[in-house]
């Protein structure tokens, strides 16, 4: 342990010196123009889908998790989402009592200079996905919500009202922070769910992170938090990459992790459009199949003959999940911004890339050296499936 401990914070001072070879940068960086942004795609105009989930083995079949998935956007930086079940058992469509996965609203914006980015997110309501304003290496190792509120047990998820500020320096420095005051059926009161300094480098194809302050506690029930440290290094650059996680906190024990991401291919165009996983407990392959989908208000899939781009927004869309290959949240993060956007005598074109598996990230409460069987045996492994879709705006003379 003191030798893990030694090697880590050593790769800790090493990245932290300055480099006058490399730019400190952000992972994944928000780009936004000077000054305070508010994305927005019009009101009254979002999307919508309806999925159902299987789960199958050699001697099993359950269809189940019948949803249906909704975004509004309402005016500059506010918008309405929701992703609404048939019901509320694990493994059944038998029944028709809906359940909210997630129904919010919020609010959102950035403010950018020459020195970095700040950016601001409040929703209340029900949700499964805290990441903001974009989750970094270390975030994707973050566990997902639980199913135990579908086979009766303790309910899951973050209910109420969150606040994100995210400060990030163009140094690779930055500080995070996210607070909560339960409701919508949740007790609790008012607590922090995370406040930590942050510091990100790319070294030429290597990548280094760190979070230090206080970080979200892994074991369930969630929204807990101890004060500690994690530390990632991996690779940096197009197609396949991968790192390795170390993370000590206050009261647990010391977590170590294998991230892997995953370049767009056949393979993992197809695993994200059916959101494929193979799952251990109980075993077998789940998959959730997209059934419908379509447009709220005017959203065109081709430019209008005529039209002159003045306004672009690109985004990516995330959905995350890990235990028994449920698929309960949705996120579209609004990535950068130009021009002229959301205005009604705007036309708007969107643009879908596929979706596709984006990154498995694997954590155990143990080290390496403790032997594959038994790290394997107490690992998390959240997934990451990523669309990128581009809002693009036109005024037609």
């Amino acid at each position: 342990m003191n030798n893990v401990k030694k090697l880590m914070m050593s790769l800790v001072v090493l990245f932290m010196l300055p480099h006058t070879s490399s730019h400190a940068q952000q992972i994944e960086p928000t780009s936004m123009a000077p000054g305070w942004s508010f994305p927005y795609i019009g009101a009254g105009k979002g999307t919508w889908d309806a999925s159902v989930g299987v789960f199958f083995w050699s001697d099993t079949f359950h269809a189940r998790n019948l949803q249906l998935r909704g975004d509004m956007d309402l005016a500059p930086g506010m918008r309405w989402h929701t992703v609404v079940r048939s019901n509320q058992e694990q493994d059944t469509l038998t029944g028709f009592h809906p359940h909210f996965d997630e129904n919010y609203l919020e609010g959102y914006g950035f403010h950018t200079d020459s020195a970095g980015t700040l950016s601001a997110n409040l929703r209340a309501g029900n949700m499964r996905y805290l990441h903001f304003p974009y989750p970094d290496a270390i975030d994707l190792f973050d566990q997902v919500p639980g199913i135990s509120d579908l086979t009766g047990g303790q309910k899951t998820g973050y209910n109420g009202e969150l606040l994100t500020l995210d400060y990030a320096h163009k140094s690779g420095l930055g500080i995070h922070t996210s607070g909560i005051n339960w409701g919508f059926g949740r007790e609790g009161g008012s607590q922090l769910l995370e406040n930590y300094l942050f510091y990100r480098q790319n070294l030429g194809n290597i990548h280094f992170e760190t979070h230090i302050g206080g970080l979200a506690v892994r074991p369930e029930p969630l929204g807990r938090k101890e004060n500690g440290y994690s530390v990632y290094v991996g690779t940096n650059g197009a197609g396949y990459t991968a790192g390795l996680l170390y993370e000590k906190l206050h009261n647990q024990p010391a977590y170590t992790g294998i991230m892997v991401s995953f370049p767009m291919n056949n393979t993992t165009k197809a695993m994200g459009k059916v959101a494929f996983d193979y799952d251990r407990t109980p075993q077998g392959f789940a998959m959730q199949l997209p059934l419908v989908s379509g447009t709220i208000g005017d959203i065109q899939k081709k430019a209008p003959e005529g039209g002159v781009l003045v306004g672009e927004i690109k985004a990516e869309r995330l959905r995350t999940y890990w235990q028994n290959g449920q698929v309960r949240n949705y996120y579209e993060h609004r990535r950068s911004s130009w021009g002229q956007t959301g205005s009604r005598d705007l036309v708007v074109v969107m643009t879908e890339e596929p979706w596709h598996l984006q990154a498995e990230a694997l954590v155990s409460p143990h080290l390496f050296n403790v032997g594959f069987k038994t790290w394997e045996k107490d690992r998390q492994g959240p997934a990451q499936l990523s669309q990128t879709v581009t809002y693009q705006f036109y005024k037609v003379q």
